[in-house]
This record gives structure tokens, sequence and C-alpha cells, in this order.
């Protein structure tokens, strides 16, 4: 029946013919099928018949509409939206979903590690604690005694030496080894931790610290929370402490880092018996040494396809050596900071030269870059 009203020449014709022959009836009802209407009887005779009249012209017009909705194949339920309204969700396409990108494995998460310029006791210490968790692993699987092991690390030195890198490194290895089971990293500082009132301060620490259960918070400049007494202070105390007890709610499954510079994380960890307690173990970054900074230049810039000329570490070491004496020196963050100033001399150069090469940085690019960054 649905594939012979699907032919929509059909259930029209069908829906004109039964239109037809009920016009016909109303307007002559002495005559055809319903002729015995006008034929008299008792009232509740002609009742009877009024109402099986009504009946027969009900179910003709339903047949009438499902007969249309047939002919147009419309038979997808409608969704009904605000106000009532109705949208037809026949014929829409799907939505693509983007792929997730998958995750980083253990092995490509060491790899990028070695990759990294310099940072040998940082490796040496990661190669440490891996070793050590391996171990605990066996162990574990053959009903050995194991120790608990506390995950919690301080990592100190100054900025732009690769601490959030590392740290994100750590979150793919704790997921690889089900220490964790998303190892994602959450960065933070004490802006996203304290608020300016008592007592909001630990619902804003609390949210971030649910952000990054099952895996990383990464809290950068973290000895600003402990403050110098006052206000100020006692806001970043009810940070910790909101921290501390979260840290030994969940204890299996959070992983906490603290940075900073190195004299301002001892007087942080030292100002806190929980902080002493939980973050045991320190693993300090180095300040990169100029040819290190050198070497990481090369590579930002042969990644993003760009060559240098053969003698532009005569012109870069010396700057750096020099600027490297600033407090504020950012090590490899300048790097990345001298290429974008150096990209926008060659753009200015090319501008008046279009034939020149694009993925060539002069010394006269470089030059005019370290003049820009001083």
């Amino acid at each position: 029946m649905k594939k012979l009203f699907a032919n929509q020449t059909f259930a029209m014709f069908f829906v004109s013919v039964a239109a037809l022959v009920v016009g016909t009836w109303l307007i002559n009802p002495h005559s055809g099928p319903i002729a015995w209407l006008t034929q008299g009887g008792s009232f509740g005779a002609t009742l009877i018949k009024i109402l099986v009249a009504v009946g027969i012209l009900a179910s003709g017009a339903s047949l009438t509409y499902i007969a249309m909705r047939l002919a147009t194949g419309n038979t997808e339920p409608a969704y009904a939206g605000p106000g009532g309204s109705s949208f037809n969700l026949s014929g829409l396409r799907l939505l693509k979903v983007p792929e997730q990108k998958p995750a980083r494995s253990a092995e490509d998460a060491l790899n990028d590690l070695d990759a990294m310029v310099g940072l040998a006791p940082v490796k040496d210490e990661v190669n440490k604690m891996i070793a050590r968790l391996q171990i605990e692993t066996k162990r574990r699987a053959q009903n050995l005694p194991v120790t608990p092991m506390s995950l919690h690390m301080v990592f100190t030195g100054p900025p732009g030496v690769g601490k959030t890198q590392v740290a994100r490194a750590l979150g793919d290895i704790y997921r690889s080894l089900h220490v964790l089971r998303k190892g994602h990293l959450i960065e933070t500082d004490r802006s996203d931790l304290v608020a300016g009132y008592i007592g909001q301060t630990a619902t804003k620490t609390m949210e971030k610290c649910k952000e990054s259960l099952d895996g990383i918070l990464f809290i950068d400049e973290a000895y600003a929370l402990a403050g110098t007494g006052g206000a100020t202070g006692d806001f970043g105390r009810e940070a910790i402490d909101t921290l501390l007890k979260y840290m030994e709610d969940h204890r299996d499954r959070i992983v906490v880092i603290v940075a900073g510079y190195p004299n301002e994380m001892r007087h942080f960890i030292s100002s806190n018996p929980g902080l002493a307690s939980r973050f045991t173990k320190t693993i300090e970054f180095p300040s990169y040494q100029p040819q290190e900074l050198c070497d990481i230049f090369k590579g930002m810039a042969e990644r993003q396809h760009f060559q240098l000329p053969d003698n532009f570490q005569t012109k870069l070491r010396p700057w750096v050596e020099e600027c490297a004496r600033r407090e504020d020196w950012g090590n490899a963050r300048e790097m990345r900071t001298l290429l974008e100033k150096a990209r926008e001399a060659q753009a200015l150069r090319l501008s008046a030269d279009p034939s020149g090469d694009l993925s060539l940085l002069e010394i006269a690019d470089l030059e005019q870059a370290m003049g820009a960054v001083r």
C-alpha cells in the first residue's frame, strides 16, 4: 500500500476521485449511497444516520490526509521546536565530527624529550623516575610488596627552559604506564587560584583541581601563593590549604607540579608543613648555554622551513652572551621572539624585492631583529 501511494501521480489521482465522489454526494443527497439519509423515519433513526454520515466523512478525510502524506514521501517524524513549531528533518546531512588527535605515546614523549636541547640533569631524573615506576609495576604483577611513590614534584629554574614541555611529556608517560587515566596537563598560576575576597579562593582552586583530575596540575610561579603576609598571604594560604586537601582526597588521581625560581620555591615549600611532606622531589632546570640557544634558534627556524646563513652564529652567539646577563632573560622564549622579529624583517625586505627567496633569513634580517629585541 505504501509503495503504491509513494507514486505521486497515483496518489493525487486517488485524492481527486475521492473528493469528486464525496462532493457529488453532498450536493445531491437524493442519489447515490447516502440517499437513505433523506428518507423519512423517526428522530432517533435520523440522528443515527447523521452520525454514520459524519463518521464516513471523517474516515474519508483521514484517508485523504494519509494519501497526501504518502504522496509527498515524507514519512520522517518532525522535530517540535520552541513554541510548538516543527522542522522537517528528512534529507538533512549529518555533521562531520572532527577526528580526535591520537594521544601521544610514551615512546613518542620520550623521543621528544631526547630531542630537546640540553637539560641533561632533567633527562637523568626523568629516566630514574620511569625506571622506578616500571619496577613497581613488575613487583605488583608478581604480588610483591609495593611502596607508595609520590609523583608530586617541584620544578625549579628560570623561565624558558622547558618546564612546561617536560610536565606535558610526563603526563603522556604516566597515562601510558596507567599511573593516570588521562594524563592531560592543566597550566595555571596564582591569578587562576586566588580570588579577591575571602571564601572565593577555595571555589576557584577547587575548579582547577577538578579540571586536572586524572591528569597533571602545573602551577607556574607557585611561590606567589605563599605571599608576604597580610590579606594577600591569607588568600594564598586558602588556596594552598584547598590544594593540599584535594591532593589528599584524590592522591591516586592527580599529580601536582609546582614551578618557579629556585630560591622562591624553597621558601614556598618551607612555608607549609603539608607542602614539604608532599613535594619531596625537586628537579632543577639549568639555564641554557649560549651554544645551546643557538642550536634551539636553528631548530625553530628549520621547523618553520627557514634557512639560516652559515655564519649566523657569529652574530647570534655574542648577542646571546650579552643579553643573558639580564635578570628578565627568557632563554628559549627569547629565541622564539627573535625568530618572529627576523621574519618581520625578512617580510619588509622582500616587500621591496618580490623575487627574493622566501625561505632564506639573511644576516641583515637577524641583525635588525636583534636590535628590535634589545
